[in-house]
């Protein structure tokens, strides 16, 4: 017979009707071949079994029979021997067999609970709210002794299968008083048996962020008893991902071991989705961490490191601890290709001068972790400059703070410093000290854009400055402190000796602009001077060149852009002789970079050439 004949013969219709028939009969006869009552009871003292709880149950079961038996419960409570409520759901359902079904000992598999609530909360002396009992705790208990070579319990042959979550919440809280809720919980969790490999997949929203988290452990039982098991951990929300492979431990000294990937597009943000508010490192984008992380106790050593910080990319190792009594600890040392160290800076607290309409800043973080950091860099921007080969180190500690710079290369020269913080944070001001050994000045003029006459060749320099304004609203001009410079062999730009003489000679008021179209070469030139508030004093300003010494002594009100300086300009005779002219005595005053010159000749009368 063909199969098209076959397919329209009357055996095949027969076949099917029977078929459903059977189907038929068998759904209908299933209410009363299994016995409904000893299911109830049965899921209800599997769930207490599991859990270690009482289970209460306010609807009564509901049951269905198609694609696979199932069985539902309503309004589930679980509930200690005290009364207190660990947990509700709306409703539970799980498949059952019909063959146990119908002897009266179902067993249950792939669990689905609807809108579960569940309390999870430590007491005063650390145990958990849960009862330590149940089919779970005799498996992990039964695992441990085996792994310790003790005779041990065979482990309950429990088909679990997976369990199913839908909108679920869960309340924490700790022992502390602190309380942390996870609402709108959705996701799977595939555990066939108690042997075999466990694998959760849910989501969640913790602090206002849907948050996904996945894991997976070949051995459960061996990491809940205590032991070493591999375990693969990933976590995606909007302000961070992260994923972990290695090696956990949960028993007391509880740690983990392996590979650990971090990224958050604000550091920021996830310090805020975290409940760490610290807005001195808002300036800090993206971050991006890579490394072989190994914890113990509170603390955690952080190897081969990764790390990017917006566009910079270091290397290094990095030490991080957080015990519960005491502040967060970052140490370690990381080694930067480049870095960009005025927003390193900034992202703890706008530097000096950089925007005095600054709003006032939460300074709190001085006093909320500390810090023993480490740098190196072969090229440090510091816009507009930059250092090269530069080693650094950054230090918070009760409530004090610095930026230290123990050596780089600076325009051909070496650069060292330091910036303090004082004791009340940036509120209590702080200090600047910085030294430049034989460093290109004029460079420095020529980037800055500085005018007027000023020097230019190799020197050194020193400075040593003080505020006790809020740094972030600190400009120059509230600084206080003082300021050296030595040079050697260089050049006054913008100063024509000759024509400054010539004019001085003539007994007549004039702008250093109409002396200007030239330069003044000097052999030696030494600058001392006291700050105070926008005051500056030259202590001591000489420069001295070929048979001619420039000095000068006042004030120079930077704050305004004003000069008050008197000066004189004489003869050097080789052999210390008398010179042939007399020196030239005047006065500068008005605004920079073009004051007027006075001869003092005028002020008193005399003749200008006039011997002393």
């Amino acid at each position: 017979m063909s199969l098209s004949r076959f397919l329209r013969s009357k055996r095949l219709w027969r076949t099917a009707l029977a078929v459903l028939l059977v189907v038929a009969g068998l759904r209908i006869a299933f209410p009363f071949l299994v016995q409904t009552e000893a299911v109830q009871r049965g899921i209800e003292q599997a769930l207490e079994d599991w859990t270690g709880a009482n289970v209460h149950v306010g609807e009564p079961a509901e049951f269905s029979f198609w694609p696979y038996p199932r069985v539902t419960l309503g309004r589930v409570s679980f509930v200690t021997e005290e009364g207190e409520e660990l947990a509700k759901v709306e409703a539970v359902s799980a498949n059952f067999d019909l063959l146990g079904a119908m002897r009266g000992q179902p067993a249950f598999s792939d669990f689905e609970l609807a809108r579960p609530v569940v309390h999870i909360g430590w007491k005063a002396d650390g145990t958990l709210n849960w009862r330590h009992s149940g089919w779970l705790i005799e498996a992990i208990d039964a695992t441990a002794k085996a792994a310790e070579g003790q005779p041990a319990a065979a482990l309950p042959d429990q088909r679990i299968g997976t369990i199913d979550l839908r909108d679920g919440i869960v309340d924490i809280t700790r022992a502390d008083g602190s309380r942390h809720r996870v609402t709108d919980i959705d996701g799977s969790i595939t555990w066939p048996t108690l042997g075999r490999r466990l694998a959760l997949s849910l989501s969640g929203v913790v602090n206002g962020e849907l948050t996904r988290v996945t894991f997976a452990c070949d051995k459960p039982l061996l990491l809940l008893a205590g032991r070493n098991a591999d375990v693969h951990a990933g976590l995606t929300a909007d302000p961070a991902t992260m994923n972990f492979e290695g090696v956990a431990n949960l028993s007391d000294n509880a740690f983990v071991s392996g590979a650990l990937q971090l990224a958050t597009p604000s550091l920021a943000r996830l310090l805020v989705w975290q409940g760490k508010d610290i807005p001195a490192v808002g300036t800090v984008g993206q971050v991006a961490l890579e490394a072989k992380v190994a914890t113990s106790g509170y603390s955690a050593k952080l190897e081969d490191v990764q790390l990017t910080l917006d566009n910079a990319q270091a290397t290094g190792v990095l030490d991080i601890a957080m015990p519960p009594e005491g502040v967060p600890q970052l140490g370690g040392t990381l080694a930067f290709d480049r870095i960009d160290l005025r927003a390193f800076l900034t992202a703890f607290s706008p530097l000096p001068g950089t925007d005095p309409n600054a709003p006032t800043i939460d300074t709190a973080f001085i006093h909320q972790f500390g810090m023993d950091l480490r740098l190196s860099a072969k090229t440090a921007d510091f816009s507009p400059f930059s250092l090269q080969d530069l080693a650094a180190g950054m230090r918070i500690e009760n409530g004090r703070a610095s930026f230290d710079i123990g050596d780089s290369t600076f325009l051909e020269g070496r650069m060292t410093g330091r910036i303090t913080l004082a004791e009340q944070g940036f509120r209590g001001g702080g200090q600047l000290q910085m030294s430049l050994g034989n460093v290109d000045i004029g460079a420095i003029v020529s980037t800055l854009g500085l005018p007027g006459p000023l020097p230019t060749g190799i020197g050194s320099a020193d400075f040593e400055l003080s505020t006790d304004r809020p740094l972030w609203a600190t400009t120059a001009s509230d600084m206080s402190g003082r300021f050296q410079l030595r040079m050697g062999q260089g050049t006054l730009t913008h100063f024509n000796r000759k024509a400054f003489e010539e004019r001085a000679a003539k007994n007549t008021f004039f702008n250093i602009s109409e002396a200007a179209d030239g330069s003044f070469d000097f052999t030696r030139a030494e600058v001392d001077a006291r700050l105070n508030r926008g005051l500056a004093e030259l202590v001591k300003a000489e420069i001295e060149g070929s048979g001619r010494l420039l000095a000068l002594s006042g004030m120079i009100p930077y704050r305004t852009g004003s000069v008050a300086l008197a000066g004189r300009l004489a003869e050097r005779t080789a052999d210390g002789t008398a010179p042939a002219n007399p020196p030239i005595s005047f006065f500068a005053g008005g605004s920079w970079p073009d004051p007027v010159i006075s001869p003092i000749s005028i002020l008193t009368g005399e003749d200008p050439r006039r011997q002393d």
